[in-house]
């Protein structure tokens, strides 16, 4: 809160305006000459790039860094509270809209920023927006929409992936508004707010608005912690508190007796013969788990469970595909990717789609594939040279390299001819099996590798490679630490938080490969997967994540 005796910016009403709609406004936060000089030196220089491009480098300076004064610096601590304190910095990057008189004014469309978004922040937890200019109506103005944080909580709630494929779609944001904003309002918006950026139209003048980003020091983890010691900011990201409060049906793990739990984590998803292979995905508000038996690769079952550890049979996949050696499921939108790496001799990935695990649409095939990954790359942020629909693939030629190929549609995929090397391994490993995912934010990007290094072994250990660009990686891999008594291999990110993996993993017990849940903390050195036990750690990762 506000140090000294200093009057709160945020009233309480303000802090239920945020929690109800997703946003607040403080009027005059900036002094009128303030304004005055952070315009005149933005009107005099000159950015570089894309406004809102990842190339994009806006006007700095003194005069521009002043408009982020200390009432702004208050409110965002007033939101998150003591015990989450956060850089203190100055400036902004101006997102100018000068005069298009002959452009047409467009019915925006929803979005969340962040290239790949989670339920808690990876990041980012606040925006803001400092506008120095006037906004009329059709002027340039930054349109969001009333209380879509509480519907992009519930969809997420039944997919953590969906976001970026549900966020544009009316019944879910909401209809939108213009903020048409006085000299020195400042907005601060929860990380998922549905906004959009809008052309001016209608003033001669150029729009001009300091967007910046507010990152705590430390993760927001609301838990169990009863609600009246609770910060906005966490009463705003705590499923619990949102249920309770607003009733939004949110699809939350059912809870399980502790020793049951305990039991069922230490010996992995029993009732399933030994396993080869499989891949899982939260979908639907459920874990749905595919799966090959060793004992009969043709058959593709698939359970599900509402908390990870009672499960149900929901029958079988049949995907015409023969003998499979792979799964993995990818999301980044509404519908699902399943890849299969299937083959009695050459092996091929063939891709499928589906929007409720029943139905799966056949996408495309490609030849010559070991091991492989789909996964979609966001453009610029964790590569430079891909971007789109993206394919990890080992070939079988070439067991310690993995290829990246990517285009505009998997319809397409067989026949995407632009590629690169993602990972070349130098010592002669043999990959088997590939994973890919993001650490934190937008571009610190992850290769999960398991690594066979003895030539006719077939047992793996994994591996990780944190590349600054994922598919064009020199980076050298790393052996990945593990709390578990056996080797995890197969490993599968299930939900994100900010540098924070759920995952599932096979690994050997009792003579068989089982289903087994760990995490993976990439701020407690040393990198580790520490397998959970308890139920009560169970219960600390659903927290974590955003599932309670």
């Amino acid at each position: 809160m506000v140090n000294g005796s200093r009057k709160p910016i945020l009233s309480p009403l303000d802090h239920e305006h945020f929690l109800n709609h997703g946003y607040v406004v403080v009027k005059n936060a900036v002094p009128p000459d303030v304004i005055a000089r952070g315009v005149a030196a933005l009107e005099a220089g000159r950015f570089q790039g894309g406004v809102g491009q990842a190339d994009y480098k806006p006007v700095r300076g003194e005069a521009v860094d002043a408009c982020t004064t200390d009432v702004v610096h208050e409110a965002i601590a007033e939101l998150f509270g003591s015990e989450f304190p956060f850089q203190r910095h100055r400036g902004g990057w101006d997102m100018p809209r000068p005069h298009q008189a002959h452009a047409e004014w467009k019915v925006p469309a929803a979005h969340v920023d962040d290239s790949y978004p989670t339920i808690m922040p990876n990041g980012w937890a606040v925006g803001t927006f400092i506008f120095l200019t006037r906004v009329r109506p059709r002027g340039g103005g930054f349109v969001f929409f009333r209380g879509s944080p509480l519907r992009y909580r519930k969809a997420m709630s039944l997919a953590n992936n969906c976001i970026k494929g549900v966020a544009a779609r009316p019944e879910v944001s909401g209809p939108y508004e213009e903020y048409l904003a006085e000299p020195g309002d400042v907005l601060l918006f929860q990380q998922l707010m549905g906004h959009s950026g809008s052309a001016n139209v209608s003033d001669p003048v150029t729009r001009h608005a300091l967007l910046s980003r507010w990152h705590p020091v430390r993760r927001i983890i609301p838990g169990r912690k009863p609600f009246d010691q609770m910060t906005t900011m966490e009463k705003a990201y705590s499923a619990r508190y949102l249920e309770d409060r607003y009733g939004l049906g949110l699809a939350l793990p059912a809870r399980s007796e502790a020793s049951s739990a305990g039991s069922a984590l230490r010996n992995g998803v029993a009732g399933v013969p030994a396993v080869r292979c499989h891949a899982i995905l939260h979908f639907g508000g459920l874990a749905h788990w595919l799966f090959v038996a060793s004992a009969s690769p043709r058959t593709i079952r698939h359970w599900a469970s509402s908390n990870l550890i009672d499960w149900q049979d929901a029958g079988t996949v049949g995907l015409p595909t023969g003998p499979a050696h792979g799964l993995q499921f990818h999301q980044y939108g509404a519908e699902a990717i399943l890849g299969v790496v299937a083959g009695d001799g050459p092996r091929s990935l063939h891709l499928y789609s589906t929007e409720d695990m029943r139905r799966w649409k056949p996408l495309d095939r490609i030849e010559g594939v070991e091991v492989a990954a789909p996964w979609y790359v966001y453009p610029k942020y964790p590569s430079q040279v891909a971007g789109g629909q993206a394919v990890f693939a080992v070939a079988p030629g070439a067991p310690s390299e993995v290829a990246c190929r990517w285009g505009e549609r998997w319809e397409e995929a067989s026949r995407w001819s632009t590629r690169s090397t993602a990972f070349r391994s130098g010592d002669g490993a043999r990959i088997r099996d590939i994973g890919v995912s993001i650490q934190f934010a937008d571009s610190v990007g992850v290769l999960v590798l398991d690594i066979a290094k003895e030539a006719g072994v077939e047992a793996t250990l994994p591996h990780v490679v944190l590349p600054k660009d994922i598919a064009a990686a020199h980076e050298a891999m790393s052996p990945l630490a593990f709390s578990c008594p056996s080797p995890p291999r197969q490993i599968r990110v299930y939900c994100r938080a900010r540098s924070y993996w759920l995952v599932a993993y096979l690994r050997q017990h009792e003579g068989q490969d089982r289903l087994f849940w760990g995490v993976i903390d990439w701020d407690a050195p040393p990198l580790t997967l520490r397998e959970l036990t308890t139920g009560e750690a169970l219960e600390e990762a659903f927290s974590v994540v955003g599932f309670v």
